[in-house]
């Protein structure tokens, strides 16, 4: 009987046991199931700290296939970095290039061409140094280490006796150290005109009828009114000889704080947003803040104002941008440096520098100028305007817009104003006739801001006017 008891507790002891055993094999298989993703992704961030990119690869495979998103991409972020660490950018370029969009592997991309400027400009490879930083312009210093660059390579130029590439290089660092006085320097013995500004331009092929000419659009661009005209999608503001500001449109874009506002120098507006910009150099704004591109109310110092769509924008006196609202242009313009023109539209933000030298993402050919004066955003690509009223595209035929000192433009139209005070008008989508025979009628305008299909002009005798307006402007006069 007791040895009955005895097989009886062995026997239940024995069921207790192996049922235990077949719980905890069941729980170790459910948690190697809900948990073989992040073991094997822990496994292959340990192989990439290792280097052991090929096991890294491996068991970043395994964690993809078991739930956890992104590891392979994880690996080639964590191979690229280590690449760059060692000094190894074009090959980390070329990694990072391929997870685009992937944190910030769009930045470490501008961070490697930095790093591959400086070690060419180590190697005395000045040129090659000077095309990289530009490449990266925008990322921490690389405008003003390019500029270093060509100031070297214009120097070297002087001493092997090319002074005319030497002058060449001097006058389009523009503000640049004293590069602005190297190249009148040069121009002077070039040409052996006293007068500075004379020799400057005869030292860059004009002849002496042509100064009137330059003389009159250099006027003109400085008096250019355009600052006292604002254009948004549904809303207008025009700046008055007293520094207040009249407001037609939608007035949910900031109607009753526009019309409050005084001692304004310069408006400008986005799709439902109005800048002013006081005479202290501060700004205010009003209207949609959705994108938090009203928020200007720490900026201080400011010369020139534009807007975005649902951004905002100020050139500092010196020359540096402000940026707050939607699209994620902050990392790129804390880097411009020089900055004397902007110009914003639907999909970005374009930038002319003192130098004449243009700025921003879809530039292309465009960025090896270094005459322009002023850029319009025409959709997704810039429009340049150079010193001798001529304007530039890499995309569109501008060769025959000459005799211009203001340029604008929207997704829908590009528009050039020319110094006798008429317009030169191309439609970039379909547009209404009667809009173009309207614009093509325009006299004595001397300041204009464009915004989707309309156009909002100023007179010289201070008359407003709104060719293709959906509301009614009559209030701005």
């Amino acid at each position: 009987m007791e040895q009955t008891k005895k097989r009886s507790v062995s026997l239940i002891v024995a069921m207790i046991l192996v049922a235990m055993f077949v719980l905890g094999g069941l729980f170790i298989f459910y948690w190697w199931t809900l948990n073989r993703g992040g073991v094997y992704a822990e496994k292959a961030m340990t192989a990439a700290a290792e280097r052991d990119w090929d096991g890294a690869y491996a068991f970043a495979a395994k964690a993809e296939r078991y739930g956890e998103p992104d590891m392979n991409k994880a690996i080639t972020y964590e191979k690229a970095a280590a690449l760059s660490e060692d000094g190894s950018y074009a090959e980390a370029k070329e990694l990072y290039s391929g997870l685009k969009g992937y944190r910030d592997a769009d930045e470490q991309v501008l961070a490697c061409i930095y790093g591959l400027a400086e070690q060419a400009q180590s190697r005395g490879a000045l040129e090659a140094a000077r095309d990289g930083f530009l490449s990266a312009a925008g990322y921490r210093d690389a405008l003003s280490r390019a500029d270093a660059c060509r100031y070297a390579i214009a120097e070297r130029k002087l001493n092997e006796g090319d002074a005319e590439g030497a002058f060449r290089d001097f006058l389009e660092l523009g503000g640049f150290e004293d590069a602005e006085q190297r190249a009148a320097d040069i121009a002077v013995a070039l040409t052996g005109e006293t007068d500075e500004e004379k020799a400057l331009l005869y030292a860059q092929g004009y002849e002496p009828e042509q100064l009137d000419e330059q003389a009159l659009l250099s006027g003109l661009r400085e008096a250019y009114a355009g600052r006292r005209v604002a254009a948004g999608r549904g809303h207008a503001a025009v700046l008055t000889d007293a520094g207040t500001v009249r407001f037609a449109g939608d007035e949910g874009c900031g109607k009753s704080e526009v019309e409050a506002w005084t001692d304004i120098v310069a408006v400008a507006a986005g799709y439902a947003h109005t800048l002013g910009l006081r005479s202290d150099g501060t700004v205010v704004a009003a209207g949609d803040n959705a994108c938090g591109q009203c928020e200007v109310g720490d900026w201080t110092d400011v010369v020139q104002i534009a807007c975005g769509p649902f951004d905002s924008y100020a050139v500092r006196s010196d020359g540096t941008v402000l940026c707050c609202g939607y699209l994620s242009e902050r990392a790129v313009v804390s880097g411009w440096t020089d900055v004397a023109a902007l110009g914003a539209g639907e999909d970005g933000l374009f930038a002319v520098r003192k130098n004449g030298m243009l700025l921003g993402g879809a530039a292309q050919g465009l960025s090896e100028r270094h005459d322009l004066c002023a850029v319009a955003a025409a959709g997704y690509f810039p429009a340049g305007l150079d010193r001798t009223g001529t304007a530039h595209s890499d995309v569109r035929d501008l060769s025959d817009w000459t005799d211009l000192y203001a340029i604008d433009g929207s997704a829908t139209l590009l528009v050039g104003l020319k110094t006798d005070g008429t317009l030169r008008v191309l439609p970039l989508m379909p547009v209404p006739e009667a809009l173009l025979s309207a614009l093509a009628a325009e006299r004595n305008v001397t300041g204009m801001s464009v915004a989707g299909t309309y156009v909002l002009l100023l007179h010289a005798d201070g008359r407003v006017t709104a060719p293709g307006a959906a509301f009614d402007c009559s209030g701005l006069n």
